[in-house]
């Protein structure tokens, strides 16, 4: 009995130490990505980069591509706020004008001004940048799935009412009238969408950030606040710093303003990240990371239901698939949106295991939970439906998260390809059981 106490307490351990090292490589390697690139920092904000696969996996023996069902967020774009590009502005120029600036933060003013200059009256519009990569996925699109767009097939696409989403779409119907000219399109922008493209749940919404989950993020994330060094090579009077400068503001949209010059065309000749040493790109983009994934995530502290705000969205795309599997021919529904549907949806679906739930922030990046890897800019969630002929009543599917084959929790001896059948069957108890959850007293 002691010996297999002793066998059993030593595979314990090494079970222990294989987690914990798995989750230090984890760790370990986002760390890595975002020394090797830098702009993943950005989270939301990082210029969409383009499928890493570039070759996909074979489907099985006679299973073709009929029908695609997809959801993308609009392409890179200015930051919605004048404030954040003023803010940062604002206070090195009142600085500067006292003499507290060190000759740093003078050449970080002129940048700043530069920047400011270069997004004045285009707030939240779409940038070249995000016209582009509209096109480049279409195109790619088109290029894996040409069956998909067979002449004379109907695209559907729908956008939210907001102009960056409206200009996506149109800038991806562009391309594929160009590359397919015989498919007819439809397309439209309009107030009736909006409930499922972009669906606001008040109830849900009121839980996100309630006093009780603010509290705790805050506590955590001034774990990681140290702007002492970034101040210093900023402001030559220590003093004033203290007295007129909130140092942890600063920095926020300092690096908020940094990530985002990659959507733009002043991508090449201006840069803000040299302001950072590598902890303190990792710091900044930890607390960002915390946060998406406590407001929009599976975070247990506000009831880890908020991936459920796509609920609607979801049925739609289910009930449309249905329909469209009778068809012949059905072509694709094309919707364009927002970050804030796709990475809630990818949580939803659990796309690379991106529904977790848990209320222990500092383990995400252990756990792999990077939100650059979900809702880059111009993100989007591509399911493709395949059949060996109209008849075939054994439809599989595979999902594609930013063009890149994604595994979904179900059983499937031929991943990344599912069974329609079971995935419906699966999402559509799992919105049912949210539901009746949501009807008991």
């Amino acid at each position: 009995m002691h010996t297999q106490m002793i066998i059993f307490m030593r595979k314990l351990l090494l079970t222990a130490f294989l987690a914990a090292f798995v989750m230090q490589f984890s760790a370990q390697s986002l760390r890595d990505e975002l020394h090797d690139n830098i702009r993943c920092s950005a989270s939301n904000y990082m210029a969409y980069p383009g499928p890493s696969q570039l070759t996909m996996t074979p489907p099985p023996m006679g299973k073709k591509p009929f029908y695609i069902s997809h959801y993308g967020r609009h392409g890179s774009r200015y930051h919605n706020k004048r404030e954040t590009y003023e803010l940062p502005y604002s206070v090195m120029a009142r600085a500067d004008s006292l003499g507290k600036l060190t000759a740093l933060g003078r050449d970080v003013l002129r940048r700043l001004d530069a920047i400011r200059r270069n997004a004045h009256g285009r707030y939240g519009e779409l940038t070249q940048l995000g016209f582009r990569q509209h096109r480049q996925i279409m195109r790619r699109m088109v290029s894996r799935f040409p069956e998909v767009f067979a002449d004379g097939v109907s695209v559907d696409a729908r956008s939210t009412t907001v102009l960056r989403c409206v200009l996506s779409m149109e800038s991806a119907m562009v391309e594929l009238s160009r590359l397919k000219p015989k498919v007819k399109i439809h397309h439209n922008a309009t107030q009736r969408d909006m409930d499922y493209l972009n669906q606001q749940d008040k109830r849900l919404f009121a839980m996100k950030m309630d006093s009780t989950t603010q509290a705790a993020y805050t506590a955590w994330a001034q774990h990681y606040e140290d702007n002492g060094r970034l101040m210093r090579s900023l402001f030559c009077d220590t003093a004033y710093v203290r007295q007129h400068v909130d140092a942890g503001q600063l920095n926020y949209y300092l690096f908020k303003v940094a990530c985002n010059v990659q959507s733009t065309e002043m991508m090449e000749g201006i840069t803000l990240y040299d302001l950072f040493t590598d902890d303190e790109v990792y710091r900044n983009w930890k607390k960002e990371n915390a946060w998406w994934y406590t407001a929009f995530g599976g975070c247990t502290l506000n009831g880890g239901l908020q991936p459920y705000t796509q609920r609607n969205l979801l049925r739609k795309l289910i009930a449309q698939a249905d329909s469209c599997i009778r068809l012949k021919a059905p072509g694709a529904h094309l919707r364009f949106g927002h970050e804030t549907v796709v990475m809630p949806l990818a949580c939803l679906l659990d796309l690379n295991g991106y529904g977790l739930a848990t209320d222990d922030l500092e383990s995400l990046d252990r756990r792999g939970w990077a939100n650059y890897k979900i809702f880059p800019m111009g993100a989007n969630i591509q399911f493709v439906f395949y059949r060996e002929s109209p008849d075939d009543a054994d439809v599989l599917f595979k999902v594609l998260l930013n063009e890149d084959e994604a595994t979904l929790p179900l059983k499937s001896g031929i991943a990344p390809y599912y069974r329609w059948s079971d995935f419906r069957e699966y999402y559509l108890k799992k919105l049912d059981d949210y539901d009746q959850q949501q009807q008991q007293p």
